[in-house]
């Protein structure tokens, strides 16, 4: 299982906060939260969270990669950076 409390996942939690999460001030985001579904990320959010991946970590996001399995969550991401970074 990922360690979201590593780099990555602390990172991309901090930057999920700051930019979409103040406008939800009653979550409390856990790593396994449906992002979309709780509508803390719409779909132009989304994008943004991608490109933003892609531009941090350097790493080329496919059309077919971008799925609630690797971007649904912030464990999901985690791991999907995690797993780029290293190949």
């Amino acid at each position: 299982m990922t360690d979201v409390a590593g780099d990555v996942g602390r990172e991309l939690r901090s930057f999920i906060e700051e930019n979409y999460l103040y406008l939800h001030p009653d979550v409390e985001l856990g790593e396994d939260d449906d992002l979309l579904g709780l509508g803390i990320l719409d779909s132009l959010a989304f994008i943004e969270l991608v490109e933003e991946i892609q531009s941090r970590y350097g790493i080329a996001v496919q059309d077919i990669e971008i799925t609630e399995e690797n971007f649904g969550s912030l464990r999901a991401m985690t791991r999907f950076v995690e797993s780029r970074r290293a190949s």
